[in-house]
């Protein structure tokens, strides 16, 4: 059945939407990490000055951890252009998933920072050297870390917007380094009430912060990688809008693949009266699979299961199989249900828990069961 010119209009139209909704994201990512690379580097630059003037390990220590924010947002901004490009017939699901990799290389430059940190700290420990601070360079390590509250708050709440691991990792890490930067400010005043350096240390402890940041990078992308349940208000919402169509009794077992952010396939299972002809629901969730794709920017396809709840030998199924359902504490649910008659043959699925270690043996006692009705 071909696609008439109505139809392809809107097919063409949503394209070029979804393109320009990318663009703009992208635009976005691009300007939050143009506007992080200039607010570290002024940073770094200040904070190496502050540590050649005082001597100070902790606060070249954290000089370097800014130097290493704008390296950051910059791989940020090379991910994002290339995750951009529009799809190829090798890549027919476009390059979404970069941006999921600039976010590991985030983290490894984070593991490799703090690792040489630490060992510059350690000697630092073992073997002190003199300190200098002074009331002008503790007032200017406050100044930064003011600078860092507004930065970090910005980009995280960017990044949520945007779907965005990316900047949501340099935000994490910006956030961070507000806890660095006051720890050298605390030992700072410390020194100059007291006489007595917690540099190393306070470096050693900015080494720790550091490998945790990209210890959690590596935590948050991982799900993407090995596959990740879908998030829950997405899930629903398709949900919702499938079973609101006028055709659909049920709908089940949606699953969704990742492409990189607002870049989803994705099918469901859903039940139809059995009267209908494929001519009779096509229309139908040709519409709704439209509707899908233009609010969600998600492409579902459907798997069609013919269900005939007047029929008596479905209603008969239907409540064994809820007595089934009470006694076997691994079945979350059933559906599907349809009796072919002539063939004496009953079709339908049931879903078990992932706790059940025996699946087979269960599927096997529900078959008993219904072979005996």
């Amino acid at each position: 059945m071909g696609i008439g010119e109505r139809e392809r209009r809107q097919v063409i139209g949503m394209r070029i939407e979804t393109n320009r909704q990318l663009g703009k994201r992208q635009h976005r990512i691009m300007r939050v990490s143009m506007i992080g690379i200039g607010a570290n580097l002024l940073l770094a630059g200040v904070k190496v000055a502050l540590g050649l003037l005082s001597g100070s390990l902790a606060i070249i220590s954290d000089a370097l951890n800014n130097l290493t924010d704008s390296v950051s947002s910059i791989i940020t901004m090379v991910g994002t252009r290339m995750a951009s490009r529009r799809p190829t017939k090798d890549h027919p699901f476009g390059y979404g998933r970069i941006e999921y990799i600039t976010s590991v290389v985030i983290g490894i430059i984070l593991l490799c920072t703090g690792t040489q940190i630490l060992m510059t700290s350690v000697k630092g420990i073992l073997h002190p050297q003199e300190v200098h601070y002074t009331i002008v360079v503790n007032t200017a390590i406050a100044a930064t870390i003011l600078v860092k509250i507004l930065l970090s708050r910005f980009t995280i709440r960017v990044g949520k917007e945007l779907d965005s691991g990316a900047l949501r990792a340099s935000g994490v890490d910006a956030r961070n380094d507000v806890l660095v930067s006051s720890v050298t400010l605390i030992s700072g005043f410390l020194y100059m009430l007291t006489g007595f350096s917690l540099d190393a240390w306070a470096g050693a402890f900015i080494s720790v912060l550091i490998l945790k940041s990209g210890i959690d990078v590596f935590i948050d992308m991982h799900g993407h990688f090995l596959g990740q349940k879908a998030d829950r208000e997405i899930s629903e919402t398709i949900y919702d809008d499938v079973r609101a169509c006028p055709i659909v009794l049920g709908a089940h077992d949606l699953i969704l693949h990742d492409y990189g952010p607002e870049r989803m396939t994705g099918s469901v299972n859903i039940e139809v009266d059995s009267s209908l002809s494929t001519g009779d629901f096509f229309p139908v969730l040709y519409d709704l699979q439209m509707h899908l794709f233009q609010e969600h920017l998600t492409y579902v396809v459907f798997g069609i299961h013919a269900v005939d709840p007047q029929d008596a030998g479905y209603q008969k199924a239907h409540e064994i199989l809820a007595q089934i359902a009470e006694e076997e504490t691994h079945m979350m649910e059933y559906h599907g249900i349809y009796v072919k008659h002539e063939s004496k043959s009953l079709y339908c699925d049931i879903v078990l828990d992932f706790s059940c270690r025996e699946p087979y043996t269960v599927v096997e006692r529900v078959q008993e069961r219904l072979r005996k009705a």
